[in-house]
């Protein structure tokens, strides 16, 4: 099963929930770029520091907080 879930996905942006919080950034990159290629450019986490909302990037997730959630960009 996979550490890395992908909620939310777009062209350019998609919104991923990390069920281990120790896994690197490389790690998260390399693990949504597995599953979901873009087709465009690698997915990498956004440099911005928070989501639509305001909330910050990572930002723990609503349901699990144990979890956290990240913004990404290609």
């Amino acid at each position: 099963m996979s550490k890395v879930t992908i909620y939310s996905n777009g062209i350019v942006h998609c919104s991923v929930c990390v069920h281990d919080a120790e896994m690197s950034r490389k790690e998260i990159e390399a693990e949504v770029n597995r599953q979901n290629p873009s087709g465009i450019s690698l997915w990498t986490i956004s440099s911005e520091k928070c989501f639509a909302d305001g909330s910050s990037n990572p930002k723990p997730c609503e349901c699990e907080p144990e979890r956290l959630h990240y913004l990404m960009v290609c």
